[in-house]
């Protein structure tokens, strides 16, 4: 008796908890994703609880329901997939300018020396620092400066431009995604283009001097040179740096809203 009155109880929570479920399933990869809302450093209880505490409140406070009810488990399968493939597309828009901005330190580094610490001794790792130094960095700011509703919106909003169950894996939307990531990449690029050109031009200063007055042994002063120099630019530049990398995180909203038109 109990146990049926606990079954007609919970009988009405049932597309409730569709809803739940569906929204977790897109937001699931963001979290993963996204340093925003976890990324690889929030422990994986944190990120969980993040993503049931949004989709709760975008199921009970904003409204977030489906069109019509789901019938049956394979219905819901189906469905579950679909959303944990936009969430990814999702979740790979919204970390690209992280991703540009540690891209762009490991080319300073891929210039400064395979890791600009590794190559003193008994100093560092052969891991990135100024491609982690840019990533936190960006985080950083992003979460000070106040802009980080610009991805929480986005996110929100996401649900209205596409509502669940109406994503439909494009080709458009493949090509936007890539296009993004190529531009992300061009950004990482262009923010270590100055640091590179810094580090190759202290190469051709050594090799002139070597070749001008081969007496002179300079091999030993190639690695602190490059060290050096590209950290001094990077230290000038730094401010410029994160106004680029800023620009491409303030170009989010619009990159979610086009994934958004070309996804239903």
């Amino acid at each position: 008796m109990n146990l049926e009155l606990l079954r007609a109880q919970l009988a009405p929570l049932g597309p409730s908890m569709v809803v739940v479920a569906l929204c977790s399933a897109r937001l699931l990869p963001v979290a993963f994703l996204c340093p925003l809302l976890g990324g690889q450093a929030a422990p994986t209880t944190v990120k969980l609880a993040l993503v049931l505490s949004l989709a709760l409140f975008l199921h009970h406070v904003a409204g977030v329901s489906l069109p019509e009810p789901v019938e049956t488990p394979l219905q819901l399968a189906a469905m579950a997939v679909k959303e944990l493939t936009y969430g990814t597309s999702v979740g790979l828009v919204a970390a690209l300018p992280f991703d540009a901005a540690r891209m762009g330190g490991r080319f300073i580094d891929l210039f400064r020396g395979t890791s600009a610490e590794a190559s003193l001794p008994v100093a560092g790792t052969r891991e990135s620092a100024t491609g982690d130094a840019l990533y936190q960095l960006l985080v950083g700011l992003v979460v000070t400066g106040g802009l980080m509703p610009v991805v929480l919106s986005g996110l929100v909003r996401g649900f209205g431009w596409v509502r669940l169950g109406a994503y439909v894996p494009t080709e458009a939307a493949v090509m936007h995604v890539v296009g993004l990531a190529g531009g992300a990449m061009a950004t990482g690029l262009a923010v270590g283009a100055p640091i590179a050109a810094a580090v190759m031009a202290v190469d051709c200063l050594l090799g002139m001097v070597s070749r001008a007055a081969p007496q002179v042994n300079l091999q030993d002063l190639g690695a602190p040179l490059r060290i050096l120099a590209g950290g001094a630019l990077l230290w000038l530049a730094v401010g410029i740096l994160c106004e680029r990398l800023l620009a491409g995180f303030l170009s989010v909203d619009g990159a979610l809203f086009r994934l958004g038109e070309v996804a239903r």
